[in-house]
């Protein structure tokens, strides 16, 4: 396999499991040098730092990280250059999938989604871009959700806000750091099964290809993104749900 990160370090937020799990797998698989495995759950994150070393000899950190508190995510960026000297690579994959019926969503429940999956993604955008900006060099990929171009299906109002919030501060992201050699997309997963979807009662109905996507689906998705092969790409949001969603 072509080892197109090598020499890269990575920060992925969320990825003690499920698609960013195995987002890290891949980057790892395909050459990078580090990777922080960024999870509030911080036992899972050690176990897959561990997986990934001994599997791939790239070098992987865990550490927890709950992105709702501000002092966490710039403890991140402390904690990764520290450890790498840079960082090449963030994936902004942290996040919550409530299924709270609209009805229910009070003003506390609104503000604990945005706050995870919209500010923190934010706040770690911020941190990441001071430093790439002096590399002159970063790959940022924020996830979204197709729930930002259909609603919500089996999730929350309130989830689907706040990806579709993601997607649209993405391209002021990439529009204000283009000349600074750093790329900013976004992809838009439609019906993956993962370990916190799993009991959201997901169909393969309305799905053209009959299935359910799996991580590896999504994260080779991430990993093009991510590398020097989209280098003329930011600003973009790839959908990605098996032709559930189809657009010009």
């Amino acid at each position: 396999m072509s080892k197109i990160f090598a020499g890269k370090y990575a920060v992925i937020t969320g990825s003690a499991r499920g698609i960013l799990k195995d987002t890290a797998v891949c980057l790892a698989e395909r050459g990078a040098a580090g990777i922080i495995i960024s999870d509030l759950l911080y036992d899972a994150a050690v176990a897959t730092a561990r997986e990934i070393e001994q599997a791939t000899g790239c070098k992987c950190y865990a550490l927890k990280t709950d992105v709702s508190k501000p002092e966490d995510i710039e403890a991140l960026f402390v904690f990764a250059m520290e450890k790498f000297g840079a960082v090449h690579i963030l994936v902004n994959g942290a996040g919550v999938c409530p299924t709270t019926p609209l009805d229910e969503v009070d003003a506390a429940k609104w503000d604990f989604v945005q706050n995870i999956n919209l500010r923190g993604a934010h706040l770690c955008c911020r941190e990441a871009i001071r430093i790439m900006r002096k590399q002159k060099y970063g790959r940022i990929v924020n996830v979204a959700s197709m729930s930002m171009r259909v609603g919500a299906i089996a999730a929350s109002a309130a989830y689907a806000a706040s990806k579709g919030g993601l997607a649209a501060v993405s391209k002021t992201y990439a529009r204000v750091t283009a000349k600074d050699g750093i790329t900013v997309n976004a992809i838009a997963p439609g019906l993956i099964l993962t370990e916190m979807t799993k009991n959201n009662g997901y169909s393969t109905d309305g799905i053209p290809m009959g299935r359910l996507g799996e991580p590896r689906d999504i994260s080779t998705v991430i990993s093009f993104l991510a590398s020097d092969d989209s280098r003329y790409m930011t600003g973009c949001t790839l959908d990605i749900n098996g032709g559930m969603y189809m657009t010009a």
